[in-house]
């Protein structure tokens, strides 16, 4: 578990597409764990990285968070709960804001349902460029997200 966060910790100087300050980009990635993008039956009606929390840029926090989230029969985000994140808690406030104001479109042609999904978010700060701050994010979302 240690060497995980200290794997974690090493790249955490990485990756929402936001100049945090005049050479430390930031970057969201979002990862569709259950069920896979392909075979949801509702995805975001606006498919762009979801926005850095500003309170967690402010204080310099980064991590991932894997959160299960329920969409009601209507498209809108019913339920957020907190899985796993690092570090412990610190991200569930922030990000559960930034996931509550999604609209959620059905694209599965099936009548409207609530569904059940699991996602990660993985907040990365670092690097030069934003190009540089996305590829960081990449090799952060490949590690484990629990401590």
């Amino acid at each position: 578990m240690k060497s995980q966060i200290i794997k974690l910790l090493s790249i955490l100087p990485i990756t929402i597409a936001a100049n945090v300050s005049a050479n430390n980009f930031a970057d969201v990635k979002l990862t569709h764990i259950k069920p896979e993008k392909s075979e949801a039956q509702w995805i975001r009606t606006k498919q762009f990285t979801p926005m850095y929390p500003m309170d967690l840029a402010m204080k310099g926090i980064a991590g991932c968070g894997i959160f299960k989230v329920i969409v009601d029969e209507n498209g809108k985000t019913d339920n957020v709960e907190l899985i796993s994140s690092i570090p412990k808690k610190v991200i569930y406030r922030p990000a559960k804001k930034v996931i509550k104001k999604w609209k959620w479109q059905n694209i599965s042609g099936h009548p409207n349902a609530s569904e059940e999904k699991l996602i990660r978010l993985d907040f990365c700060m670092g690097g030069k460029t934003e190009a540089d701050a996305k590829a960081r994010c990449v090799e952060q979302a490949k590690l484990e997200c629990s401590e």
